[in-house]
């Protein structure tokens, strides 16, 4: 971790937001199948006394609905808070891709009505070329709960909102790996499953890897709200009178685009160098070209260094129990066993008991989290001369990870927060459709998501 990271995280945790026991599940981009429906999604988030959070709160006035921060914590779970409540409730994510947050792209496929299905010339159910993709820019495949199946089939991913504060300084905020905190750290990782063995319960991976093709965006402007928005928070019980402006304004569902040319959109890749369906590749990384639209025309987005919008981890394992043998999630599984003796469950109940009311959703300190790129100028050079991969000696090189392990991307930030100035920023979770990693083996699967926000000083 870089010194300038070190300073601020010796003075408190950033923000931690934990998504965990989520149920995903996916068609590949090139399969139409069936899919089971997401179980919920458990947010959690928390700071300290550097960098404060708070959920976002919508108050109605007048028939208009304002965004305004709720109280600041330096922890909190957004399963408690009712404006969250939808997380719980959401149907199960299926492939869409986006370079900006804002336009976000579904994929279409050919029918059995279509004249060249019909001609034998090309398969039902077979993918489109992209150009005849659809465009969703109005958050309309976003948050679909479960009784929504025939929007679910085209796509849906998820976002949420809150506000971060910095009421020390003036900091700019990165996806981070933490200081080594039990719930602490930014990892995407595959959940085991438990399974009843001749020798009782053990812990195995699952058959395929939406971790791999996840992604975690953060759409961030800094422009500041309406002065009746800022009147709305002052008449709120949320209000807090060392707070003189508010900033953060994003599209609202089922409204017109509020679009700022302030946008930034981050892309965090948890487990570039991950590609479980192919040996070959593993241990690499594959530049993924995620879509955008060109003059209204969808075109793949090639990165470079003047479009970079990207922090990219090598993955993040279970960590090992220090026999050998087993992980330390393992020998957890067996003391939860003990817990639930004289109980009759089944593997899907044991596997829910172990990461929700037992460990209560904590598998952070459990996790080896992986080391960050530290230099994506230099990454976007290598794979930009290499067809866009990169080999694994380069990855483990200093030219990329600055010091042996690196906690941040120090040339690609988020935003830039300015101190006393509450900012809502906007998070989405999706499945990467143009990842190589996309594939019909991750038709189910079930993962959890670790955030970390670290603030820094320049």
């Amino acid at each position: 971790m870089t010194k300038v990271y070190m300073k601020l995280m010796a003075m408190s945790l950033a923000l931690i937001l934990s998504v965990c026991v989520v149920l995903m599940s996916s068609y590949a981009w090139l399969v139409l199948s069936g899919n089971p429906a997401a179980t919920g999604m458990h947010v959690a988030i928390g700071g300290g006394n550097t960098i404060l959070t708070a959920p976002n709160m919508k108050v109605e006035a007048n028939g208009v609905i304002y965004n305004i921060p709720g109280h600041f914590s330096d922890k909190m779970n957004f399963g408690q808070q009712d404006s969250y409540a939808y997380l719980k409730e959401l149907g199960n994510l299926t492939p869409v891709s986006t370079s900006n947050g804002i336009d976000w792209f579904l994929p279409t496929y050919y029918s059995g009505n279509d004249e060249l299905v019909q001609q034998g010339k090309v398969p039902s159910g077979a993918l489109r070329d992209i150009s005849e993709f659809k465009v969703d820019s109005f958050l309309n495949h976003a948050n679909l709960t479960t009784d929504k199946k025939e929007q679910i089939d085209k796509g849906n991913y998820v976002y949420l909102d809150f506000w971060v504060v910095a009421p020390g300084g003036d900091y700019t905020l990165r996806v981070s790996t933490g200081d080594g905190t039990e719930d602490g750290g930014s990892f995407v990782i595959d959940l085991l499953e438990c399974k009843n063995s001749e020798t009782g319960y053990v812990l195995e991976e699952p058959d395929g890897s939406a971790a791999a093709a996840v992604r975690v965006g953060f759409l961030a402007n800094d422009v500041q709200l309406t002065d009746e928005t800022m009147l709305q928070y002052k008449q709120s019980r949320y209000f807090d009178n060392q707070y003189k402006a508010l900033r953060g304004m994003y599209l609202e569902p089922n409204t017109g685009a509020i679009y700022s040319d302030a946008d930034r959109f981050t892309i965090y890749e948890p487990n570039g160098d991950y590609h479980p369906a192919n040996s070959e590749l593993d241990g690499k990384y594959v530049e993924t070209k995620s879509l955008q639209l060109v003059n209204g025309q969808i075109r793949e987005k090639e990165i470079s260094r003047e479009n970079m919008n990207l922090t990219i981890q090598q993955r993040s394992t279970w960590a090992s129990a220090g026999n050998g043998t087993q992980s330390a999630i393992e020998q957890r599984l067996q003391t939860a066993r003990f817990a639930y003796l004289g109980e009759v469950l089944t593997e899907q109940e044991l596997t829910d008991r172990l990461y929700g009311s037992y460990l209560q959703g904590q598998i952070s300190t459990y996790v080896d989290k992986g080391s960050f790129v530290k230099n994506m100028g230099n990454m976007v050079s290598y794979f930009r001369t290499n067809g866009g991969v990169v080999t694994e000696d380069i990855l483990q090189s200093k030219s990329l990870t600055g010091d042996i392990y690196a906690g941040a991307t120090d040339d690609m930030h988020i935003i830039k927060l300015e101190r006393n100035v509450p900012q809502r920023i906007r998070m989405f979770i999706w499945l990467e459709g143009q990842d190589i990693d996309c594939i019909d083996s991750i038709s189910s699967a079930r993962f959890a998501i670790n955030i970390e926000l670290a603030g820094g000083d320049q």
